[in-house]
């Protein structure tokens, strides 16, 4: 009877240690998520306390120097801010300096590659195939971070996700996709960088890595050393027509993470929603990074706050590394101090130039042979003005331009909202490679007189 008890009681003693064990180990698992999901949070929550205070402390900053008058001095060989629509410009430090701009170089092969989508010439469904020189520069870990398979096609869709990312090799990648090779694509860069007003650029590769660190696909003849320049400028030019033309990039360059080929890439802008640099009352979205030993840290961005945009760019921020926030402490003094010291003026389309500026502008020009003497002018197309605290709106320097042009006068016969003038804002600069003018409109018609109005004053002209 004992040998056959034990038995039974062994088994009822181990289905009883489970038993016990299995709301104890739940329970331990619990408190263990509980824990994760507190320290999380708690995480979380340090990190934007320590936003809001950083961002606090820096709005006072800002604050003092400009109740003392005081300019803005930033760590960076160059930089610059304006309104991303009209090219105004809001901070500018040594803007016109062609210098290395590292990884920022991809912005121009981003724009290239979606320009040819847009004209049909490419499509985001071809297919570039990986051959050696691209799948090396792809496995050398001083220059990429993600690996592209010898022999392996990739869409371009998927190469042109990568480039934001900063991918080197997939960068490369885009020029075959593009252009049938890197040296061609380099060159149709340069082209199309003088198109839209960039005229001084050097562009050897569509990654950024100098002439000699990418190999094989880079020029022959031509110096190891030579690297992609540009000035502040130019970059926050190119950025200007990227978001005017190009506005659905910032889904992709404000995601924090990208998938490619089964590889998760992180993005390398910090200050988006969720990342160390973030600032909490101004979203930044974009643009992009670089960095090398001789272009030191850079960043284009471009920020909205109140619903008004800029685009800003540091160059030649010294660091002490790819993981120095450098730049981005340089562009949070930036945004804090342009969005404190200007206010956005709205011009609103067929606003009278005499509402706009409160009566200071009557925003009359002369008509010649016309049924009225005068005509008052109208703003053409919406758009905004980035004023100082203290400064009033003042609209000057009115001159005819188009088809009813007659020198400091427009001819009679025009239509109400043709536009027949342009105007410049005072005290406001524009970048150069910018229309410093404002269009505007007639905002009644420009009737020529009867016959009988005409023959009298040709009679009246006569005494």
């Amino acid at each position: 009877m004992q040998s056959k008890l034990v038995p039974k009681l062994s088994i009822a003693l181990i289905a009883l240690v489970i038993f016990i064990s299995m709301p104890l180990t739940a329970s331990a698992q619990t408190i263990k998520t509980t824990r994760a999901t507190t320290t999380t949070t708690a995480d979380s929550n340090t990190s934007k306390a320590v936003a809001i205070e950083r961002s606090k402390e820096l709005g006072q900053e800002v604050d003092k120097l400009l109740s003392t008058n005081q300019p803005l001095t930033l760590t960076a060989k160059s930089a610059i801010a304006i309104d991303y629509q009209t090219g105004q410009v809001l901070y500018a430090k040594n803007i016109n300096e062609s210098l290395p701009t590292a990884s920022m170089s991809k912005l121009l092969t981003l724009y290239v590659t979606l320009k040819y989508i847009k004209e049909g010439k490419i499509h985001w469904d071809d297919k570039v195939k990986i051959n050696k020189a691209l799948h090396d520069l792809s496995v050398d870990h001083n220059y990429a971070n993600v690996k592209l398979r010898l022999g392996h096609s990739y869409t371009i869709r998927q190469l042109y996700q990568t480039a934001i990312y900063s991918e080197n090799a997939a960068t490369m990648a885009l020029g075959y996709g593009v252009a049938g090779s890197t040296q061609k694509f380099a060159l149709l860069m340069r082209k199309e960088a003088k198109k839209i007003g960039i005229t001084d650029a050097k562009i050897y590769t569509a990654c950024g890595l100098t002439n000699g660190e990418v190999g094989s696909l880079g020029f022959k003849g031509v110096s190891a050393d030579a690297e992609n320049k540009l000035s502040a400028r130019d970059m926050a030019l190119l950025a200007m027509k990227i978001l005017k033309y190009y506005p659905d990039i910032l889904k992709t360059t404000s995601a924090n993470t990208t998938k490619f080929d089964g590889q998760t890439m992180l993005n390398w802008n910090w200050m988006i929603k969720g990342r160390s640099q973030e600032l909490p009352d101004i979203k930044v979205d974009g643009l992009k990074t670089g960095t090398s030993d001789t272009a030191k840290a850079c960043f284009t961005g471009t920020a909205v706050k109140n619903g008004h945009r800029i685009i800003t760019v540091v160059m030649g921020v010294p660091n002490s590394g790819q993981y120095d926030p450098a730049r981005f402490i340089q562009t949070r003094k930036l945004m804090k101090y342009v969005y404190a010291k200007y206010h956005y003026v709205k011009l609103s389309h067929g606003q009278t130039v005499k509402n706009a500026t409160n009566g200071r502008n009557t925003g009359k020009i002369k008509v010649e042979n016309g049924k009225d003497d005068t005509v008052d002018l109208a703003v053409s197309t919406t758009q905004g003005v980035w004023l100082t605290k203290n400064q009033k709106l003042n609209i000057k320097d009115i001159k005819s331009t188009g088809e009813y042009a007659d020198g400091s006068s427009v001819d009679a016969g025009f239509d109400k909202g043709d536009k027949i003038a342009t105007a410049k804002v005072s005290n406001v600069k524009y970048m150069k490679g910018v229309s410093p003018r404002i269009d505007l409109i007639a905002n009644h018609d420009g009737d020529k007189p009867n016959i009988f109005v005409r023959a009298w004053r040709w009679i009246a002209s006569l005494f």
